[in-house]
């Protein structure tokens, strides 16, 4: 049977302790509370740094915190930055400025945070020109997304990247006011110079033409944006 608790009270009698085995009792106490007090030290630690996480990524600090394996890790003013030092991180980078750059020419970021952030400290003149074309617009209404249906990395070291995007624009507009819009898709090829400046990759030149169409790039040349070995792995995400 199981012991029955029922008479037992705090006035029951028991035997007197000698006094080798009060200590060996305030010891054990002793013991007790400072394992209780270690583990109350160790659960107040880690409320701290969960609560810091969460401070730290819910802050208004003017730019968002992600994590993306090769970048970009920040984003500021719509401008995102922070990328690795490989092919993918440059990859990434090229996309992005050139997405950058097509906001920047509708109105909806800033080309000055373009510029600082993404922008080689002394571009090319095809660039500069292009930069300055895109520069100061208003908002608009109408909307370009540009996706990379294509990225070829045809050089890269540690300190330079050659990438080709194979771009694929989609495009709607207001049909005069009606209420009605036009949608209209086009296709492009992007060549980005890229280096590695500031602990960054930033945009140092670019070479842009039309196409090629689906059509016309089942089987591409070897030398063309679509013939070299593409980046895979691509994931997208959007900027309000």
């Amino acid at each position: 049977m199981g012991t029955d608790y029922r008479n037992v009270s705090a006035d029951s009698a028991g035997p007197a302790l000698t006094e080798p085995a009060r200590q060996s009792e305030r010891r054990h106490g002793s013991i007790i509370a400072i394992a209780a007090g270690g583990l109350v030290v160790a659960l107040i630690l880690i409320l701290v740094i969960a609560l810091a996480g969460r401070s730290g990524n819910g802050g208004d600090t003017g730019s968002d915190a992600i994590r993306a394996v090769h970048g970009p890790t920040t984003v500021l003013g719509g401008v995102p930055s922070g990328y690795t030092r490989d092919e993918q991180g440059a990859s990434t980078a090229a996309v992005n400025t050139i997405q950058a750059i097509a906001q920047a020419g509708q109105g909806r970021i800033d080309m000055s945070g373009v510029r600082e952030t993404m922008i080689a400290s002394e571009p090319g003149s095809t660039l500069a020109s292009a930069l300055d074309l895109e520069n100061n617009r208003d908002e608009d209404d109408d909307v370009l997304s540009l996706l990379p249906g294509a990225v070829t990395v045809t050089s890269f070291t540690q300190d330079a990247a050659e990438v080709s995007i194979w771009t694929i624009g989609v495009g709607q507009s207001d049909i005069n006011d009606t209420g009605k819009v036009a949608v209209s898709t086009t296709y492009s090829t992007t060549d980005l110079s890229l280096v590695w400046q500031a602990g960054d990759w930033k945009a140092q030149d670019w070479s842009f033409r039309q196409g090629p169409r689906p059509e016309d790039a089942s089987y591409p040349a070897v030398d063309s944006a679509l013939g070299g070995q593409l980046t895979a792995g691509y994931y997208t995400f959007y900027i309000d």
